[in-house]
């Protein structure tokens, strides 16, 4: 069943990519062609899938529902672009990032264009497929908000990672909440709002991604720290070369004795760090046993998410809701 789902999410991103690779045509040519660069590249459009199936669920058209997921999926294609260039990042998805391949400039425009390109189709394609004008500016309040929510993460990590002091679980939850789980919330109430789905729908909807949202990042800060760079195309440990304080960090700084901790943070944001520094932070990790106390947590969102689905009436929309639930969990890459 699991190859089923992914060939299900892979037609949805073919068909998402076919809309906005439609919808993005314009000139300059070379500042179409950065905004495309990501989508061109690449990647399983969560969000989008997440967007299609919380439709489905509520008995809502899937192929009208694929038309508000690309502007789902332009949204944060915005997010990555800009994220790379606050982070200085030159790779993502195996190609170099925006600014790198345009330059700085570009990158800006790119991400800004992907984010106005997004209120556009809501709006155009909410009208085209004959949604209610009611329906249509409700999806464009839940984008912006939630844009905005999204931003007001991204700098809460920006202040955690400036910050001498290392934060605790909740404020990292907090962030992580903002920064990450809003767009899998806002894809999954938008889904429901497209089907013309009761309150009550929206909002165990909107739960069910917001859980799997924080879920999904922390199974990425573990794989950021202890991922295989074979699956994962990034160094060993990239997370602790970057000096980012993440879940998996935050715990092993907790749970270590005093000499180990010192060196850890000595280790945090070195860019010179070698490779015997290195796996000596990793092994002593998975000493501590942090792989399986960070999946456990995420997997008790998990549970949380498939919870807030026991309402909705059996489906393959359903079932592939809960087994998306679970393989956010269960990756390594």
């Amino acid at each position: 069943m699991n190859i089923a789902i992914e060939q299900d999410i892979r037609d949805v991103a073919r068909r998402v990519d076919e809309i906005i690779t439609s919808t993005l045509k314009g000139g300059p040519y070379r500042l179409y062609d950065a905004a495309l660069h990501y989508i061109k590249s690449g990647g399983k459009r969560l969000r989008p899938y997440m967007l299609v199936k919380c439709s489905e669920l509520c008995d809502g058209s899937v192929e009208d529902a694929i038309y508000i997921a690309s502007a789902m999926e332009m949204v944060h294609n915005f997010t990555l672009v800009h994220d790379d260039i606050m982070d200085g990042d030159e790779v993502r998805h195996n190609v170099p990032t925006v600014h790198r391949a345009y330059g700085l400039p570009y990158g800006i425009l790119a991400g800004d264009l992907l984010l106005i390109y997004a209120f556009k189709s809501v709006v155009h394609y909410g009208k085209s497929i004959g949604l209610d004008d009611s329906i249509v500016r409700r999806l464009v309040d839940v984008l912006a908000e939630y844009c905005v929510v999204l931003s007001e993460g991204q700098a809460m990590d920006m202040e955690i990672a400036s910050s001498p002091t290392i934060p605790d679980d909740e404020q990292y939850i907090a962030m992580v909440t903002k920064k990450t789980a809003s767009l899998f919330e806002a894809s999954c109430m938008m889904g429901a709002i497209v089907a013309g789905a009761d309150s009550d729908a929206v909002k165990n909807l909107a739960g069910y991604g917001r859980s799997i949202g924080i879920a999904f990042q922390l199974i990425d800060d573990l794989i950021g720290v202890m991922g295989d760079p074979k699956v994962t195309q990034k160094p060993v440990g990239n997370d602790i070369r970057e000096g980012k304080k993440t879940l998996p960090i935050l715990l092993a700084l907790r749970r270590c004795n005093d000499s180990d901790r010192r060196r850890m943070l000595s280790l945090l944001g070195s860019k010179r760090i070698d490779e015997h520094e290195m796996l000596y932070a990793i092994n002593l990790m998975r000493d501590m046993g942090i792989d399986r106390e960070v999946r456990e947590i995420a997997d008790k969102y998990a549970d949380d998410a498939v919870d807030r689905l026991r309402g909705f009436k059996a489906s393959n929309a359903r079932y592939a809701l809960e087994r998306i639930a679970r393989l956010i969990v269960e990756r390594s890459a």
